[in-house]
């Protein structure tokens, strides 16, 4: 707790006489951008004791908005410093250094929250996955869908049978909107004097810096990010996860615009394929991302969605489609926050059913509806259990990953999940991890 009472890991405070109002020690990793707002969600009753960014100009602003936070620019230094005042650690940084951010809180028994996706390599994945349930830490992933109503509605509503048997789930975004694939620049430009370049590449191996991988576009890079499907499949792709109760697939076809060894492609279509799961044997889930022929690269609207104008579909740009027998399900949005059924007159009858409580409450529900670090600083302190604790979201994030296993190998893979290995294309498996690391980041479980 602050003002040096360390929360140890297990030891939370709805299990040992605490109570929910009480304060945490919070130290923020990734101060700005995606993490002004994790920041700010984490701070709801806590106390933010330590700030950490590789920009000082980033790092001098956000320090200026937190009463009483101290200032770093290495996060090592910082949980060092700061060990007795932190009780959880915020990881809001490019993927790349999510792993060893993550991992090093862990090792010193801080409860974690961590962006999306949660690695952006599936040996670290498993890693930080394994040294989390060792530390007996409250983990977190910062997909917000999954603490939505939304998600458990679509769930309910498939299992309970509204739109018949499942036959085929769809899913695309537009994303990339950062430069990537043929449309990408890496070209060497001289470091600005704010930025400390060297931190900011954490374990990856030095490459010079350019403007057109920080702050933005690193997304684009196989070291730094994990593609349009990494940055969103971990939203998109999570219903169906959830749907699917967590399966793993066992084959995944792949084709996309030209890889290199540096980017991700400007476009992917992959067709996942599941077998021997006990309610959906031989499912198929299709991913779609990017524009293709100067077109967005999504699926046609199904017949049964007729009643819904061309125009209305083609402002979805991202969603996910869950096709039935007797019904289609359809998200507009990345988060599955507001699905409805099709036909209408469908919807109209679900409705129905739901408020004369003939389909059933089956899934439990976020006590932080749409808020995954308020949800996780509310568990902390509870010992309830985060949506998306590391028990869900490391193999939600593998499953996402996996897709770039087969982008990058240029083949259908077989995936055999218990020896995490492509069982078909053995050179696949080399970018299951990072072929180098640099001296002094070697962190394992």
């Amino acid at each position: 707790m602050v003002a040096g009472s360390f929360l140890g890991p297990n030891l939370l405070l709805g299990q040992n006489g605490g109570s929910a109002n009480e304060r945490l020690g919070i130290a923020v990793i990734g101060a700005l951008g995606k993490g002004r707002g994790d920041t700010s969600s984490s701070a709801d009753g806590n106390q933010i004791v330590g700030l950490c960014d590789c920009d000082s100009n980033r790092l001098q602003e956000a320090v200026g908005a937190q009463e009483g936070a101290k200032g770093y620019t290495d996060f090592r230094k910082m949980l060092e410093e700061l060990d007795d005042q932190i009780d959880a650690v915020v990881v809001s940084t490019p993927d790349h250094s999510h792993y060893p951010a993550a991992m090093m809180a862990v090792q010193m028994g801080k409860h974690v929250a961590v962006q999306k996706p949660l690695c952006n390599t599936i040996w670290e994945v498993r890693e930080l996955h394994k040294a989390a349930k060792a530390a007996g830490v409250v983990t977190q992933m910062g997909n917000q869908g999954r603490t939505m109503e939304g998600q458990r509605l679509v769930k309910e509503w498939i299992d309970q049978g509204v739109i018949g048997t499942l036959t085929e789930i769809k899913l695309w975004t537009n994303r990339p909107i950062w430069p990537q694939g043929e449309e990408a620049n890496y070209t060497p430009k001289e470091v600005p004097g704010h930025l400390d370049w060297d931190l900011w590449q954490a374990q990856v191996p030095h490459r010079d810096y350019s403007d057109g991988i920080h702050p933005f576009a690193w997304r684009g890079y196989w070291d730094y990010g994990s593609g349009a499907l990494g940055d969103m499949g971990c939203h998109i792709m999570d219903a169906t996860f959830s749907i699917l109760d967590q399966a793993s697939p066992v084959k995944i076809e792949a084709e996309s615009s030209p890889v290199t060894d540096l980017f991700a492609p400007s476009w992917s279509t992959l067709v996942y394929h599941f077998a021997g799961t006990d309610n959906y044997p031989d499912l198929k889930v299709h991913w779609q991302d990017g524009r293709r022929d100067g077109k967005p690269n999504k699926p046609e609207k199904p017949e049964m969605m007729a009643d819904m104008s061309d125009e209305q579909w083609d402002r979805a740009s991202s969603g996910m489609l869950f096709i039935g027998t007797e019904g289609v399900i359809f998200e507009g949005d990345a988060y599955c926050a507001s699905p409805i059924v099709y036909p209408t007159a469908k919807f109209t009858e679900v409705r129905r059913a739901m408020a004369e409580g003939e389909i059933e409450r089956t899934e439990p529900r976020s006590p932080r509806p749409g808020d995954p670090h308020k949800e996780w600083t509310h568990c902390i302190k509870t010992g309830e259990k985060p949506s998306s604790e590391f028990d869900y979201s490391a193999p939600l994030t593998e499953f996402v990953l996996l897709g770039n296993l087969a982008i990058r190998s240029g083949e259908t893979i077989e995936w055999d999940a218990e020896a995490g290995r492509v069982s078909n294309v053995d050179s696949a498996n080399e970018f299951i991890s990072r072929p180098e690391y640099r001296e002094g980041w070697h962190f394992k479980a």
